[in-house]
C-alpha cells in the first residue's frame, strides 16, 4: 500500500522530509447560521435564503512519524524537528494537497504550535492546519483532464463562447457553494446571469457581481465578441 503524504507549500512530507503519516483527520466545516425570529410568531428567517450557506473554517490534523528516536542523537533530532517546523509554520495560507484526496487542494495555515511527542521507539509531530472551508478542484471547469475526471461528480461543459447577436448558454456549478467567475471578454458583450446584467468591453474581469448558483445556471449573452468563464469547483 502506498504511503499517505501531503504536499504543503510546494514540499512533500514524504520525499522532502521522510515523514510518514501515522494518523490523519480531515475535519468538516461547520455551517454558520444567522437567523432572526419573526416578531409575534414561532417562525425564524434564515439569512442563508439571501446570501447562501456560510461555513466556518475547517481543521485538518496530521500526526507524522518523523524518525526512529534511536537512530538520531539529540543534536540530530533537534535539527530534524527544526527543519519540519520551519517548513510548516511560517507564512499565511499555502496550498495543501493530501494524497488520499486526489484532484483537490486546501488553502491551509498552521496557526497553533505543532505538538512533539516521543516514546521509546519513535518520535511524532502532530500538526493542525486551519483551512478555507472548501476543498478546491485542481483544474478549472471546461478543462477536463481524463485521468482525474470524476464521473460521479464532475461534468464536461464548454466555458468559452463566440457571440454574434444573442445566445443562451448553460453553465453548471457542481460544487457546494456559489462561485464568482473570472470573465475574459473580447469585443462588446452584455451578460445576464441569475437576474443580474453587466456590460463588458474587452478585458479580464473579477468580482463582477455575477455569481453562479449551485447547479444549472442559464446565462444570456448578447453583443459581438468572445467570452471565457473561469471558475473552479469547490466542495465540502
Amino acid at each position: 500500500m502506498d504511503e499517505r503524504f501531503i504536499n504543503f507549500d510546494s514540499k512533500s512530507s514524504l520525499t522532502d522530509f521522510n515523514c510518514v503519516i501515522n494518523e490523519a483527520n480531515v475535519g468538516l466545516p461547520e455551517k454558520s447560521k444567522t437567523r432572526i425570529q419573526i416578531p409575534n410568531t414561532s417562525l425564524y428567517y434564515d439569512y442563508a435564503n439571501i446570501f447562501g450557506d456560510v461555513y466556518s473554517e475547517r481543521t485538518l490534523e496530521y500526526t507524522f512519524l518523523i524518525c526512529d528516536v534511536n537512530a538520531l542523537n539529540t543534536i540530530e533530532l533537534e535539527h530534524r524537528k527544526g527543519m519540519i517546523a520551519n517548513w510548516l509554520i511560517p507564512g499565511s495560507q499555502h496550498l495543501l494537497q493530501d494524497s488520499a484526496i486526489p484532484g483537490y487542494y486546501f488553502k491551509a495555515e498552521v496557526q497553533t504550535a505543532p505538538e512533539y511527542t516521543d516514546n521509546t521507539d519513535y518520535a511524532f509531530f502532530k500538526v493542525s492546519f486551519t483551512c478555507y472551508p472548501f476543498r478546491i478542484r485542481n483544474f478549472e471547469e471546461g478543462k477536463d483532464i481524463w485521468d482525474t475526471f470524476d464521473f460521479d461528480n464532475d461534468v464536461a461543459q464548454d466555458t468559452s463562447f463566440s457571440i454574434s447577436g444573442s445566445q443562451k448558454i448553460m453553465l453548471i456549478n457542481t460544487g457546494s457553494t456559489v462561485l464568482s467567475p473570472v470573465i475574459n471578454v473580447t469585443g462588446n458583450l452584455s451578460i445576464t446571469m441569475n437576474d443580474e446584467t453587466k456590460t463588458f468591453t474587452s478585458g479580464s474581469y473579477a468580482d463582477t457581481g455575477l455569481v453562479l448558483e449551485r447547479g444549472e445556471n442559464v446565462v444570456n449573452l448578447s453583443g459581438s465578441g468572445t467570452v471565457q468563464f473561469h471558475f473552479t469547483k469547490e466542495v465540502i
